[in-house]
């Protein structure tokens, strides 16, 4: 049986855009991004951006949505991984998306 692709894309994609969501807010309210690593892959996104832009500075709405977007993605490739690993093994999750 292979597992629905379209519903674990759809949950791992959930779950990542749930975590960057609560990181980014944690990370706003207590102001310790840049030396705590779960906050890295979207501040590395939108480093990358300022230096294809030759070091153009972008004002703060346009750098957090950045920062969303890459610990998004980020969060949702590792979620897609653990779930495809707990489907794989025939965990309590694989019930859901195997039917």
């Amino acid at each position: 049986m292979a597992e629905r692709k379209t519903r674990v894309w759809l949950v791992s994609l959930a779950i990542g855009c749930g975590t960057s969501l609560i990181l980014t807010a944690a990370m706003l309210k207590m102001s310790i991004g840049f030396w705590f690593p779960p906050f890295w892959p979207g501040l590395f996104l939108a480093r990358a951006f300022s230096l294809v832009g030759h070091g153009q500075t972008w004002d703060g709405g346009l750098t957090l949505a950045l920062i969303l977007a890459g610990n998004a993605a980020f969060y949702a490739w590792l979620f897609l991984r653990i779930l495809r690993a707990e489907i794989h093994a025939r965990g309590h999750l694989s019930r859901y998306f195997l039917r």
